[in-house]
């Protein structure tokens, strides 16, 4: 919400007015502080007046950082059936970029709705593995932007019974929409990705 305000150039006494509440209960929102859903919904009804695109009550009440932690927690913890652990946040029409030549990345391209991306996971983990006892909060930051979250870090998942001396730079954008993740854009050093794949030594 408070992006949204800063976005429009707004201070808390305009979204206020605009809203129809008080000063206190948008500083209290924007701390955290839970209201009841019927403000949110005038609250979200306030910002879709100015922008381009309808702003729903989902998109103040979800938190994307939260969601994409929940994200990065999935694919390390349940790898091959991560998806089966989305569904409730993954929208129907879901969208995974990955990064690469499908030549030599197999997952890499586009992936669009439920079942792509369950078969683009069952690839990656058939081929990729998670290090065992490996603590990847250590190589991530979570940051938002907006309704929208950055992953970005360096991963040590590698080609199965092939670990690796170095991680890879990895950047994760994931768009989330009332709530629901609808795009998930994942670039990486796709040189070394290939190259790992194919056995070769990375320099």
């Amino acid at each position: 919400m408070r992006h949204l305000r800063l976005q429009n150039g707004w201070t808390q006494a305009d979204l206020a007015k605009r809203a129809g509440y008080s000063e206190r209960l948008i500083s209290k929102a924007e701390a955290g502080v839970p209201i009841a859903r019927d403000t949110i919904v005038d609250l979200a009804g306030a910002f879709s007046e100015t922008n381009e695109e309808p702003i729903y009550w989902e998109d103040l009440a979800s938190d994307p950082i939260q969601l994409a932690q929940r994200y990065l927690d999935t694919i390390h913890v349940h790898q091959k059936d991560s998806v089966d652990h989305l569904l409730d946040f993954l929208h129907e029409e879901v969208v995974f970029r990955i990064a690469g030549d499908p030549s030599q990345i197999p997952f890499a391209g586009e992936h669009s709705g439920i079942d792509a991306v369950r078969n683009m996971f069952d690839i990656f983990f058939t081929i990729l593995e998670v290090p065992p006892n490996h603590d990847y909060n250590e190589c991530y930051q979570v940051i938002g932007q907006g309704p929208n979250a950055i992953i970005w870090g360096e991963s040590w998942i590698h080609p199965v019974g092939r670990p690796m001396d170095q991680p890879i730079r990895v950047s994760n954008l994931l768009v989330f929409r009332r709530g629901k993740l609808v795009l998930l854009d994942d670039c990486y050093d796709t040189a070394t990705g290939a190259a790992l794949l194919q056995g070769t030594p990375v320099q």
